[in-house]
């Protein structure tokens, strides 16, 4: 156990140094290039933010919304890209930073926007007073310039001829399209400026509906106890720390089931059953018809031949067999009827006596008297 212990420890003590992901755009991703710092922006600001994941796209678009799109890397089918035109036509806002052409050109293409001449990542003064009375200066990122070809499109930020951001109305909602995600992104939000433009674009106000497109920030993990455990470094290592108990109870603890039966099974009697026999040994010491029999048994084991031979008419048999003959009668009545304790004891010494007789004479040998 103090080796899991120890593990958990180290596992902690190395989990903080362990870098975060600086290439995922989610509102997860903690790194420089995630939207998690825009996501609670938002929750703070008094937005209902909520995060886009498994299926349902379509159905979870509504009117009055705003849809943030942070450099998708899945893309669009047909059907979610009619879904997101008649969520603008219904007056939703949809914000969109460009990340990848071959995923950007079909959404671009439904807005009637184009793409130009790429430029360089530096600080942009907006073009419009998004920040009040004093104009924002933003941090950007490298990226094509944009164009729309309708009318009502106005640009953000850049220069009016190729601005690298900006707004389009479509139906009763508009469209903002930032040609990088870097303005939106955790290293840019921590100024100011950027803070503010985000806010701005994003179009937050107390109890409107923010949602974060998880679906095709090609984040799979969701926002359950999955994408605690392994989306953050705390639920990582509760992780590790719970795959090290396991192992540790998978290696060291009981058995599950029936034990294996041994290679040798040794009979070893334990001190219950020495006395388990010594209580039945008193039990039949108790039955005296029992030992009668059994020294009845017994004392004709030792007469031998002697039990066996047949009476000779005319001749009386020999002391010895005489005392046999009795005591064998007597031991058969003490068999079939219980006997005093003291009366058994004296026959059990006279047959034992008498067995010893018997096993030193020979009974062929044996004079007899005549009548």
């Amino acid at each position: 156990m103090a080796v899991v212990l120890l593990g958990c420890v180290l596992t902690i003590a190395i989990a903080p140094g362990v870098a975060p992901d600086n290439s995922s755009t989610s509102s997860y991703a903690t790194g420089r290039a995630g939207t998690w710092a825009l996501f609670q922006l938002a929750s703070r600001l008094g937005a209902r933010t909520e995060r886009l994941s498994g299926g349902g796209f379509s159905a979870a678009l509504g009117p009055g919304e705003t849809l943030v799109e942070a450099a998708p890397s899945t893309p669009f089918t047909r059907v979610q890209l009619r879904a997101v035109r008649h969520f603008l036509d219904a007056g939703g806002t949809l914000v969109y930073a460009l990340g990848n052409r071959y995923v950007d050109a079909p959404m671009l293409a439904s807005l009637a926007v184009t793409t130009g001449a790429r430029t360089a990542a530096r600080s942009w003064l907006e073009l419009l007073p998004l920040g009040g009375s004093a104009r924002l200066t933003v941090r950007w990122g490298a990226g094509p310039s944009l164009s729309a070809a309708g009318a009502q499109a106005l640009p953000l930020v850049g220069s009016v001829a190729h601005p690298v951001a900006l707004v389009e109305a479509v139906g009763r909602g508009r469209a903002v399209l930032l040609n990088s995600e870097v303005i939106i992104s955790n290293a840019a939000l921590r100024e100011r400026d950027n803070a503010e433009f985000s806010a701005a674009v994003l179009g937050i106000l107390p109890g409107r509906r923010v949602l974060f497109d998880e679906i095709h920030h090609g984040y799979s993990l969701g926002d359950g106890a999955e994408a605690l455990l392994v989306g953050t470094p705390l639920g990582l290592v509760t992780a590790l720390c719970a795959l090290l108990v396991l192992t540790f109870l998978f290696t060291s603890g009981r058995r599950l089931g029936a034990p294996l039966p041994p290679a040798e099974l040794v009979s070893v009697r334990s001190t219950a059953d020495h006395l388990d026999a010594l209580a039945q040994l008193y039990l039949r010491s108790k039955d005296r018809q029992a030992v009668a029999g059994r020294y009845l048994q017994q004392l004709r084991t030792r007469a031998g031949s002697l039990q066996h031979l047949p009476p000779t008419p005319g001749v009386e048999p020999s002391g010895l067999q005489s005392r046999f003959e009795a005591a064998c009668r007597e031991l058969e009545a003490a068999a079939r009827t219980q006997v005093e304790p003291g009366r058994l004891r004296r026959l059990a010494e006279e047959a034992d006596q008498l067995g010893r007789e018997l096993e030193g004479a020979d009974p062929k040998a044996e004079e007899v008297q005549v009548r």
